[in-house]
């Protein structure tokens, strides 16, 4: 509840800041696995559309929370599909374009020093693991259904009982990883390939049928006040040019 407090209370922060500008200001929700290219795009939009683009990160479930609270804003990028299905019943998602896909993976230490190769090594003894909360961030949310796919609920259960901590988001499963307080967590794909992640981590690929494409979905919010210029960011971002720069940060 406090976090979601605290979330909500950043966002009326923005808004604040939204409102002292003479530019055309947009708010965007977006999960945090995608905020390096949705950054780099937001400032292609900015010099083009002569406006600001504001960015809250955080996990999905959490931004839609905040973004269904305060009824403020003018995009959305959860990390899967999935969020878009399940709220579009509010009515506060209209538009929506697929941007590309993520899968998630086993992350490990650089050169996997514990010679970690499938979910079961969660269970050893000498490992130390941390996964995301399955009730915040996409990732987490996503992992929960891996490990119950792969060998049931009881397995799921044995595995988040083994895990040292948990993390509400997929970048501080990845700064744990780095600075070795844990051997291996399961995280979006992509970010194993940034390049402050790439010197310090090995990604190990799940199979398709444990891990299937994720589809990565931008709305636009029904109370926006700058729909032009956010349905000329959701084309950007669908264009040969958006496109190229997704790949950049390692989206299929």
């Amino acid at each position: 509840m406090r976090k979601k407090f605290l979330t909500l209370i950043g966002i009326l922060a923005l808004t604040n800041s939204l409102l002292a500008t003479t530019k055309p200001t947009l708010l965007f929700y977006c999960g945090i696995t995608m905020v390096k290219p949705m950054t780099k795009i937001a400032k292609i939009i900015e010099k083009k559309d002569n406006c600001i683009i504001k960015i809250s990160q955080g996990g999905s479930e959490d931004l839609y929370e905040s973004l269904a609270a305060s009824k403020i804003g003018d995009l959305y990028l959860p990390g899967s599909e999935s969020y878009r299905t399940k709220h579009l019943k509010d009515g506060y998602l209209l538009d929506a374009k697929e941007i590309g896909y993520n899968q998630a993976a086993i992350f490990v230490q650089k050169d996997n020093p514990k010679n970690i190769k499938s979910l079961d090594d969660f269970l050893r003894e000498d490992i130390r693991s941390m996964l995301c909360n399955p009730k915040s961030g996409s990732i987490g949310k996503m992992t929960k259904k891996i490990l119950i796919k792969y060998k049931g609920k009881e397995f799921f259960e044995d595995v988040y009982d083994a895990i040292i901590s948990m993390s509400s988001d997929s970048r501080n499963l990845n700064k744990t990883l780095i600075e070795k307080d844990i051997d291996m967590t399961i995280n979006w794909r992509a970010t194993g390939f940034w390049p402050e992640n790439k010197l310090y981590i090995t990604v190990i690929d799940l199979p398709k049928k444990l891990a299937p494409k994720k589809k990565l979905v931008i709305n636009l919010l029904s109370f926006s006040k700058h729909k032009k210029i956010a349905k000329d960011f959701i084309n950007f971002a669908t264009s040969k040019e958006g496109q190229k720069i997704m790949k950049e940060y390692g989206f299929r």
